[in-house]
């Protein structure tokens, strides 16, 4: 084998050139085409009668917000729109529901299991001057005679097509308008719904501008607040303890009140495992440590505390950095799992660590912030707990990675997002320039002593149990448990194989719709083995990550597992990179770790079984991808380049939006990227099979209110994907396809770009997108343009909200790898091609020491 010379990766900017000349796609989604109503006037006439009936009450609703000091022309009341049976409700995808303030839509279910089947249905806000136009609207709608030519167009995707009356599609997929109940405003679970009249924890999602009635009322009423508020561009969520009773009366009084949820905390996993003896490991391993400098990276880890003065790491943790988001919680660690994560953070496995007296160098510092509450005090909701702790760690500038172990108990598992992932969007995305990165626990499947695990479960690898919150926010570092020591268990069986997922880990594979590829990466969670009654399993300790431990009465060392320790040895990780790479933006960071990543042969394997299996080759990849991300960051790759794998790290700004005529906002922008490929070196190989991984990673700015409005595309305020130039095309024909595209509900066309293990239609979910391809390295020789284009978010609704002319910044990991021996040199051929002003780092940094 070739030795191995290594680099550092090549860092640069102000590479892309801009084509405003650009055009692009509307990131809307074509609609099945609605059945058209037999008799339309008596359509219109049951709809017309069921609105009087659903308004009857708008004076004292209206009398109600006066006493409440809202203004004259916001006051109204919500009403209810019911779908035909097996008819999607068209509501339009308008911010304002055509006139009416879209509140919420529920798809698919049924609010009162008495109304019979289950139908969309959607509830709108309506004052009498936007009441009095959809009423002429409905009448229009019924006197409606139309032509051939209306006819035909009548299924035209566009909500205000010419020739046929406004509102024409949600007219004719509705079934009904009611009266709006607490259960329509309801948008979690059914399940979860308060069914007794006493208190209860809720989570109120609120119009922004309807503020001051709302905590006017909340006061008269005597309300008690839960936590702090959280502001979102247009919706304000807060926890309310109250009856249904009073919250009735507050969604009367008020007009604010869009969507209801229940309350929810973040919660750790009480696992606790205690190793054997370890008094000697610990006294060799504290006298060989050599403590990060002032100027190192810092690891927050937003947990339970830690205790700061273990000697394994006090001198990474100084008790000035250590925060609560209550102060009345202390800021000791009160359930032991922070420490085991801080010990994970720095060390990895303990028991891994190379024997003998060589110096163990520690280049990130810790910082500790309690999130979870203690045992008998008051929570914090945990999406205002995230918040104060970011504020808290904030007040000293750092070069900082977020460590959430944590999850959020009680929210949503089906992939959408939450509160407290809305609210981890929103900080991680900061003001667009200084972002964040946090690394998010997929969740455990639940289990303790009384109810262990059940090996059933994981014949389909956890398939039933969803990423728990907050691990499905666009721009979070979403971390799985993988298992992968192979240690010996005498007489005992283990659950995983090694390199398969860890027993509890959870997955995506129950996600209806996939909005994003999580999770991103896995890192060891350890392992369990099965009872004798071959049922149940436990914990197998000699597979768990040995840790550190608050002191006695529990032992200085202790055995971590799970997606906790996967997610801290992710964290731990994403600190050390950027001890090498202090200059590196977050989105950088985050993509290089999911680049880096590959899946075990234990992974790989499944991926071959299904495709024998007749499964096609998208859902096959679906299936991996949801259990195990792109697998284990592979740390070599991770942190160096070499002569034959090389990786050009790209950081560039890109202006979606620019204003047009009116209120329209045009996509303004996209870039192109000529690279300094290795050409000279990928022609010398000739057929030889090379492989190129693509990664593009951004931060989107979120709005929480299109999720309750059914508008998922709209949640992000922009979107990106990236389009690689094919084999055959030059720069200009490169840059021409892709220059408008096609919409993105209908499949991309990959027929003449094989070798992709995604493609562009599955690749570009959520905001992060990773691709890799193989293939004959002189077809590599003419793919060295790569275009970055923006898809529609909400940003571009209006503009109300002074986005249109805001850059974004986007980071673009590209990397070569080729066999180890018979190539030339990639890495120097690229070097000499790149202008020293657009390297990040000088090139006499360039190899590593």
């Amino acid at each position: 084998m070739a030795e191995r010379t290594p680099y550092r990766h090549i860092h640069v900017r102000g590479l892309g050139v801009a084509s405003e000349a650009f055009r692009g796609a509307s990131g809307g989604g074509s609609e099945k085409n609605v059945p058209l109503v037999d008799n339309r006037a008596a359509h219109a006439g049951k709809l017309l009668d069921g609105l009087e009936r659903a308004v009857a009450l708008m004076d004292e609703y209206r009398s109600a917000q006066k006493y409440f000091g809202l203004p004259a022309n916001k006051r109204g009341m919500p009403i209810t729109v019911e779908s035909r049976p097996e008819i999607a409700l068209r509501v339009g995808q308008g911010r304002s529901g055509q006139g009416f303030a879209l509140l919420n839509v529920h798809r698919g279910q049924s609010v009162d299991p008495e109304r019979g089947p289950e139908t969309d249905h959607a509830t709108f806000f309506t004052t009498p001057k936007t009441l009095e136009t959809f009423r002429r609207d409905l009448e229009t709608y019924g006197a409606w005679v139309p032509s051939e030519t209306d006819l035909s167009n009548a299924q035209d995707e566009d909500q205000e097509a010419p020739g046929r009356p406004r509102r024409f599609k949600l007219f004719e997929s509705a079934a009904g308008i009611r009266p709006t109940t607490l259960l329509d405003l309801w948008t979690d679970r059914p399940d979860r719904y308060p069914r007794a009249r006493g208190d209860h924890a809720w989570e109120v999602w609120t119009r922004i501008d309807f503020q001051e009635a709302f905590k006017r009322a909340i006061r008269e009423f005597g309300l008690r607040r839960y936590g702090r508020s959280s502001k979102f561009i247009d919706t304000v969520v807060r926890g309310l303890i109250a009856t249904p009773a009073q919250i009735h009366e507050v969604v009367r009084a008020t007009g604010a009140v869009v969507g209801l949820r229940s309350a929810s905390t973040f919660a750790s996993d009480d696992q606790h495992f205690q190793p054997e003896d370890m008094t000697e490991t610990l006294k060799g391993v504290v006298g060989r440590i050599r403590w990060p400098g002032e100027d190192a990276p810092v690891v927050a880890i937003l947990d339970t505390g830690v205790q700061a003065r273990h000697p394994l790491l006090s001198g990474a943790l100084p008790s000035s950095r250590q925060y609560t988001a209550d102060p009345f919680w202390g800021t000791g660690d009160h359930a032991g799992h922070g420490t085991n994560m801080a010990g994970v953070v720095l060390y990895g496995d303990l028991a891994s660590l190379p024997v003998g007296g060589h110096p163990i160098r520690l280049t990130t510092r810790l910082e500790s912030v309690i999130v979870t509450a203690p045992e008998d005090a008051p929570p914090v909701p945990a999406r205002d707990a995230i918040k104060r702790a970011v504020e808290e760690v904030e007040a000293e500038r750092a070069i900082r990675v977020f460590c959430l172990a944590q999850t959020a108990d009680g929210e949503l598992e089906d992939g959408l997002p939450t509160s407290t992932s809305g609210v981890l969007d929103q900080l991680a995305y900061g003001d667009g320039d200084r972002t964040r990165l946090f690394c998010a626990a997929v969740g455990n499947v639940p289990h303790d002593k009384d109810e262990p695990y059940q090996a059933a479960y994981y014949v389909d690898r956890n398939a039933q149990f969803g990423i728990q919150s907050p691990a499905q926010a666009l721009n979070a570092l979403s971390v799985g448990a993988v298992s992968l020591k192979d240690a010996p268990t005498p007489r005992k069986t283990p659950v995983a194989e090694a390199g398969d997922l860890a027993p509890t880990s959870r997955t995506a594979q129950s996600w209806a719709k996939l909005h994003a590829n999580k999770p991103d990466i896995v890192m060891e969670g350890g392992n369990f083995t099965v009872d004798a009654d071959g049922v149940f399993c436990r914990p197998s300790p000699t597979h768990m990550v040995l840790t550190t431990s608050r002191p006695p009465p529990t032992s200085t060392l202790a055995l971590a597992g799970e997606t906790s320790a996967a997610t801290a040895a992710c964290a731990g990780l994403a600190g050390r990179l950027l001890a090498r790479y202090p200059k590196l933006r977050m989105e950088t960071v985050r993509a290089l770790m999911v680049h880096a990543a590959e899946w075990t042969p234990a992974m790989r394997a499944q991926l071959t079984a299904a495709r024998n299996s007749g499964v096609p080759k998208s859902e096959a990849y679906a299936m991996l991808i949801g259990r195990f991300g792109w697998g284990v960051p592979y740390e070599t790759r991770l942190f160096e380049s070499a002569r034959n794998a090389l990786t050009l790290m790209v950081e560039d700004t890109l202006q979606p939006y620019r204003r047009g005529d009116g209120s329209s906002l045009p996509l303004k922008e996209m870039k192109y990227f000529k690279l300094p490929w290795p050409e000279d070196a990928l022609r010398a190989l000739g057929g030889t099979q090379v492989e190129m991984r693509c990664t593009l990673s951004y931060f989107i700015e979120p709005d929480l209110h299109a999720v309750a409005r059914d508008q998922m595309k709209r949640y992000p305020s922009h979107r990106l994907r990236f389009d690689v130039k094919r084999y055959g095309e030059d720069d200009a024909q490169a840059r021409a396809r892709v220059n408008t595209l096609a919409d993105e509900s209908e499949p991309v066309d990959d027929t003449n770009d094989d070798g992709w293990v995604l493609g562009s239609f599955h690749r570009h979910r959520g905001a992060l997108h990773h691709d890799i391809w193989t293939g004959p390295a002189h077809q590599l020789v003419e793919r060295g343009g790569i275009s970055i284009l923006p898809v529609r978010g909400w940003w571009g609704d209006t503009r109300r909200f002074n986005r249109d002319e805001r850059s974004v910044n986007f980071s673009l990991v590209v990397s070569i790898r080729t066999p180890e021996s018979g190539g030339g040199d990639l890495f120097t051929e690229v070097v000499t091609k790149i202008k020293p002003a657009n390297l990040v780092e000088t090139p006499d940094a360039v190899i590593v020491t």
